[in-house]
């Protein structure tokens, strides 16, 4: 059994310190990699994608951390667009402003992503990444388990991308199914699951 000790819904003033985090988690992640290839300005590239992310979703309270903000698991509820129709217009603009000469790779990604998610009901685990000097130690299985224990009690289906091998073993190994493989031209795998909710 997962121990949910000290897993809980991120606060406001918390959203900046779990998006540093999971821009480290996601700092050598291979599609970020291939998004925004110099390392430098994946560096600073990173903070700003995460907490934009973050406050973008927000009003629907679905972000976990633990800890000190040691981790985050950004989710996006069921029947519920990924970004809010009234934060279209100012998200794309920030992250055209944020990928800068990145942009086409991003949006060839994004795009291939978008063209394969489940049009069913689904809870959508968007982003979940610990702190690379913390992982290993049971926290990502942790951040993921009150929204999938919730899937389970009310019968549904939860979905992500993975984008390495381990933590598409992670996802695995809670119920999760590859659905496919998805490349763009010259970029990394990346592999959409499917976990039907478990009996309870």
């Amino acid at each position: 059994m997962t121990n949910l000790a000290g897993i809980r819904k991120a606060l406001n003033h918390e959203l900046t310190a779990v998006s540093l985090t999971l821009a480290r988690a996601f700092a050598d992640d291979p599609v970020f990699g291939y998004c925004i290839p110099d390392t430098g300005r994946r560096s600073r590239a990173l903070p700003a994608f995460f907490d934009l992310v973050a406050h973008t979703v927000a009003p629907y309270d679905e972000i976990y951390t633990v800890g000190d903000s040691i981790g985050g698991a950004v989710w996006v509820p069921p029947d519920r667009p990924m970004i809010p129709e009234d934060a279209e217009e100012n998200f794309e603009a920030r992250l055209a402003d944020i990928a800068g000469t990145d942009l086409d790779r991003i949006v060839a990604v994004t795009s291939l992503l978008e063209e394969h998610h489940p049009r069913q009901t689904c809870a959508y685990l968007w982003f979940l990444g610990v702190d690379p000097a913390m992982q290993g130690r049971g926290h990502g299985s942790a951040l993921m388990a009150p929204v999938l224990r919730r899937c389970d009690a009310q019968r549904t289906p939860a979905y992500l991308e993975a984008t390495t091998t381990r933590n598409r073993a992670l996802y695995a190994r809670h119920g999760f199914q590859v659905v496919t493989e998805l490349t763009v031209p010259g970029g990394p795998p990346m592999w959409p699951m499917w976990r039907e909710p478990l009996s309870t």
